[in-house]
């Protein structure tokens, strides 16, 4: 954390380690992690407090009728996480403190539970009761038997989840038709004289949704079943256009032969096979770029819930 996002912190009693800082605010726990690789919000707070499920209404309608600039926010199971940015760091700093005051102030005013409650069961708790959790990168305190019931809840969705069945095939159709519609894609690019990485996003976003939808486990056999189909499909979509091209030309010229004779008398000409080539080459890069990156996001998506600690 830079030095001007750890004096802000700092001014406010928190503790300061490394990009993240902790501390009490206005009577809530409170936890900060500046991320500057994030776009979106590279500014995330979580205000710990117990609210009700009204409260959530009224604090979502509330913050939302703000209309606070580069925010995005989240109630999670114990409090409200709040997403932020600004066009640079400094204009970011300088709204930070009354968008810190008008989130307190909302949860106070509907009631939001603070330091000395519960975050999860709302239950007054007295200093020994409160254990400090590590969750999802935060500090959080709760109650012991919430910390324990919350850890037998875990346990119980990662055993029915473990058991549950694979279902390759299925999820394997699922991702066939989701690499189909990759090659539409790619194919009404090339078309259009382009060659992108978002025809193997879409084939393999897609190819993971339908996966599931089919019946497939979403675990790490998805990603190496997507990212393969997508990937087999991909690099099969330029000899498909190249082939089927060359046939027409064929059909057109009034030379009778299939389209795979077309496309390798073709092929001896220098020009249409570095054509050829090219394209190739350039569809299996972005192919590898796009299945790259979905294999990123799937491994975040998969993850499964770990024991609070």
């Amino acid at each position: 954390m830079n030095k001007k996002f750890t004096a802000f912190f700092n001014g406010l009693g928190m503790t300061v380690n490394k990009n993240t800082a902790y501390g009490v605010v206005n009577g809530y726990e409170t936890n900060a992690r500046l991320n500057n690789f994030d776009n979106v919000a590279p500014l995330l707070v979580h205000i710990t407090c117990y609210t009700t499920d009204e409260a959530k209404r009224n604090i979502a309608n509330a913050l939302r009728a703000a209309a606070i600039k580069f925010c995005n926010f989240q109630f999670s199971p114990y409090g409200l996480t709040v997403g932020l940015n600004d066009m640079t760091g400094g204009r970011l700093l300088k709204r930070l403190n009354s968008v810190l005051d008008l989130l307190y102030s909302t949860i106070a005013a509907n009631g939001g539970l603070g330091v000395g409650y519960c975050p999860v069961c709302s239950k007054a708790l007295e200093a020994e009761q409160i254990v400090p959790c590590q969750i999802d990168g935060f500090t959080i305190s709760m109650d012991e038997e919430c910390k324990t019931n919350l850890n037998a809840l875990i346990d119980a969705e990662n055993k029915d989840f473990k058991e549950a069945p694979n279902n390759y095939l299925r999820g394997f159709l699922g991702a066939v038709v989701g690499a189909l519609a990759g090659v539409v894609v790619a194919i009404l690019l090339n078309v259009a004289g382009f060659v992108s990485s978002l025809s193997a996003i879409v084939s393999a976003v897609l190819g993971a949704f339908l996966y599931e939808k089919f019946g497939g486990k979403p675990n790490k056999m998805m990603i190496v079943i997507v990212s393969l189909t997508t990937f087999v499909f991909m690099a099969a979509t330029v000899p498909a256009i190249y082939i089927v091209t060359s046939g027409i030309a064929a059909y057109e010229a009034g030379v009778n032969m299939s389209m795979f004779e077309a496309f390798a008398l073709l092929m001896q000409d220098s020009e249409f096979s570095g054509w050829f080539y090219s394209d190739l080459g350039l569809i299996l890069l972005f192919s590898a770029l796009g299945v790259g990156w979905i294999i990123f996001y799937l491994s975040r998506k998969i993850k499964r819930r770990q024991n609070i600690q």
